[in-house]
């Protein structure tokens, strides 16, 4: 009876583990210490629903739960969420976000102050958990995205491109003529089985490219236990 007991235990916190990924509810947002809504000042630290489009700064991690996305912010991240009826809307203004997302989710936008990013899933591997993973880090110079599972489809001002795990994408500030121009450029060499070539506008446009980097470590950005 007590084995039985232990094994129901388990059962049961394995689905509640697994549930966000598939629950048709509005964005959650989980402190894992507490979060400063900045445009009011207000500081939390229980569970709420996560404010659509503000603007939020982790003190320790922050976890948000939707509906075929789970994103996980890192201490001192800043970074807003907004679910619309098409997509989701995840603006990241400095620090790292991890993120997984569901072969059925809707697509998400990536903002970042270097250019917008549009990303669905374009291969999910067959796993337990059956995701893509990767993630988003924003610092004052450049916003890198990092793949570390399955593929994605990424698609910008410029074009489209597919990129696959241990692929990374650099957007940094243009420079032209030695100042900075008004869009962004992207550092690196072209991603290899790109679907969608971006051709001579990859030096000063908003473009997109990326970096082999298969030896990039794995992540999890999962609810913590």
């Amino acid at each position: 009876m007590l084995k039985f007991q232990k094994i129901s235990v388990f059962l049961v916190a394995a689905l509640l583990l697994a549930q966000p990924l598939f629950a048709d509810s509005a964005p959650r947002l989980v402190p894992q210490g507490s979060v400063k809504l900045l445009a009011s000042g207000t500081v939390v630290d229980k569970e709420m629903p996560a404010p659509a489009g503000t603007l939020m700064a982790c003190n320790g991690q922050c976890y948000i739960e939707a509906n075929g996305l789970q994103l996980m912010g890192s201490d001192k991240t800043v970074f807003a969420v907004h679910e619309e009826s098409d997509k989701f809307s995840v603006m990241v203004q400095e620090g790292n976000v991890e993120f997984a997302l569901k072969s059925d989710a809707k697509p998400v936008e990536f903002k970042t102050p270097f250019d917008t990013l549009d990303a669905k899933p374009y291969m999910v591997p067959t796993s337990s958990d059956a995701v893509v993973r990767g993630n988003l880090q924003v610092t004052k110079e450049r916003a890198v995205l990092t793949l570390t599972q399955g593929s994605l489809e990424l698609t910008n001002s410029e074009g489209q491109k597919l990129i696959h795990a241990g692929n990374t994408l650099v957007l940094a500030q243009a420079v032209v003529g030695g100042a900075a121009g008004t869009g962004s450029a992207i550092s690196g060499a072209s991603l290899a089985g790109a679907a969608v070539g971006l051709g001579g506008a990859a030096a000063i446009g908003g473009a997109i490219a990326g970096t082999d980097t298969n030896d990039s470590p794995d992540v999890s950005p999962f609810r913590p236990e």
